[in-house]
């Protein structure tokens, strides 16, 4: 978790790390935070589920001209 958001920090590798990101967040949602009778536990799980959804989308995007992707692929 730790080496992906830094990869993605700092735009190494950042499809994957952002991939691997959205992945945790789903399985965190889905075996921590399955307690919909809980009106908290239901905002933590649509929280894993949002910030999944950005990570989804910066790998769809990829990473900008300033990342570290981004400066390789110019060079």
């Amino acid at each position: 978790e730790t080496l992906a958001a830094v990869a993605v920090l700092i735009g190494f590798q950042t499809r994957i790390g952002a991939l691997l990101l959205a992945a945790f967040c789903l399985i965190t949602a889905v075996f921590f935070h399955a307690n919909f009778g809980d009106q908290m536990e239901m905002v933590m799980f649509m929280k894993n589920f949002t910030i999944a959804g950005g990570f989804l989308a910066l790998c769809a995007a990829g990473p900008g001209s300033l990342s570290v992707d981004g400066r390789r692929a110019a060079a």
